[in-house]
C-alpha cells in the first residue's frame, strides 16, 4: 500500500484489497436468531423460479443478474460521485454478468440487513467483501473464495506510543469500535478478547468515533482502514498479521436445489477467473501497490 497521508504500520504487504467491509457479517447472532430474522423477512419471491426450475435459467431468461451490495466499504463496495455502485466487489460483479451475458443490478443494503434480504429474494447473490462464517453458513449457502481479507486496526496519530506492538490492543481497558456483524468480530474473540467491545452500524461510524475520543481503536479490513486514512489526516493503522486472523470473502446466495447450477457456476467462474488472469487489471485498480494475490489460493481443484 502506498504511504503517503497516513502512516501505516507494520510490514505486511496486505493479502486484502482495498477497503470496502472485511469485511460485513452475521456473526453475533444465535443460531435462533438466525431464523427469527429469515421468519421475519418478507416471503421469498418463489414465483420467480418454478418447481424444480433452476434461479440459474431464470436469470439467463431474464437477462439480469441482482447483486446484493453494502456501498460503505470502500474500495471495495461504495457509491461513486456518480452515485453509481463501485470498487473491486463491483468489478468482480460486472466481469461475472458479462461473461454471463447479463446485465448487473446492485441492490444496496444495511449489513445487518443484507442476508434477510437475501432470503426475501431481494436479489440472487451477495458480492459484498462477505467472510463466509460459520454463523453465516447455517442460514445461507457459500461459493469458493474469491478475495482474502485482512484485519487492521486504525487509532489516532497522537496515540501512536500507546500501540507499538499488537499486544497492547488485548487490554480491559482499550475500547474497540466496530461494524455491527463484522467478521472482524472473530479476530478479536479469538486475539484480543479482553478488549472492551462497541458495535456501530456502518464501517465510517465506528471510525468517527475513533477520531471524536469515544473509542480508542478500531478495527475493519486492512485495505479499506488505508484508504480511509489517506483520505482522513492524523490516523495510523497497524495491520493485524497474527496466523489466522484474515478471513476469505465469498458470494452468498440462498441453499436449496434451484440454487445448485447457480453456485456450481459461480465456483468454476470463480476459478477461471484466476487462472486466466481476468481478476489482475482489477485487482491493481483497487489496490495499487498491494502484491496480486497467488492464484494457488483459489483455482483448485481446476
Amino acid at each position: 500500500m502506498e504511504q503517503d497521508e497516513a502512516k501505516l504500520s507494520g510490514d505486511r504487504t496486505p493479502i486484502s484489497p482495498a477497503e470496502a467491509v472485511s469485511r460485513r457479517h452475521l456473526l453475533t447472532l444465535s443460531v435462533p436468531a438466525l431464523a427469527a430474522a429469515s421468519m421475519m423477512s418478507p416471503p421469498r419471491a418463489e414465483a420467480a423460479i418454478p418447481p424444480g426450475g433452476s434461479r440459474l435459467d431464470v436469470i439467463l431468461k431474464a437477462g439480469k443478474l441482482r447483486v446484493g451490495t453494502f456501498l460503505q466499504y470502500k474500495p471495495f463496495t461504495f457509491k461513486n460521485q456518480a452515485g453509481e455502485a463501485d470498487g473491486w466487489d463491483t468489478d468482480v460483479a460486472k466481469a461475472l454478468a458479462e461473461d454471463m451475458g447479463v446485465k448487473p443490478e446492485f441492490v444496496d443494503n444495511s449489513w445487518d440487513g443484507i442476508i434477510p434480504a437475501l432470503q426475501a429474494d431481494k436479489f440472487d447473490v451477495i458480492i459484498a467483501a462477505m467472510t463466509n462464517t460459520k454463523k453465516r453458513s447455517l442460514a445461507i449457502n457459500f461459493t469458493y473464495p474469491y478475495y482474502m481479507a485482512a484485519n487492521a486496526f486504525i487509532f489516532r496519530s497522537s496515540d501512536a506510543a500507546r500501540f507499538p506492538t499488537l499486544d497492547k490492543f488485548n487490554s480491559p481497558t482499550l475500547k474497540v469500535s466496530v461494524l455491527i456483524q463484522d467478521a472482524a468480530h472473530l479476530a478479536l474473540q479469538r486475539f484480543f478478547s479482553k478488549a472492551q467491545v462497541v458495535d456501530f452500524n456502518s464501517a465510517e461510524e465506528a471510525i468517527l468515533a475513533v477520531q471524536t475520543k469515544k473509542v480508542d481503536c478500531s478495527i475493519a479490513e486492512f485495505s479499506f482502514l488505508g484508504q480511509y486514512a489517506r483520505e482522513h489526516q492524523g490516523l495510523t493503522v497497524k495491520a493485524v498479521d497474527y496466523p489466522g486472523a484474515g478471513s476469505p470473502l465469498a458470494m452468498g446466495l440462498v441453499s436449496g436445489p434451484e440454487n445448485e447450477h447457480l453456485k456450481t457456476f459461480l465456483n468454476v467462474w470463480i476459478q477461471h477467473f484466476f487462472w486466466s488472469g481476468q481478476h489482475e487489471p482489477i485487482f491493481k485498480k483497487w489496490f495499487p501497490g498491494a502484491s496480486v494475490p497467488k492464484i494457488e489460493k483459489f483455482i483448485a481443484p481446476l
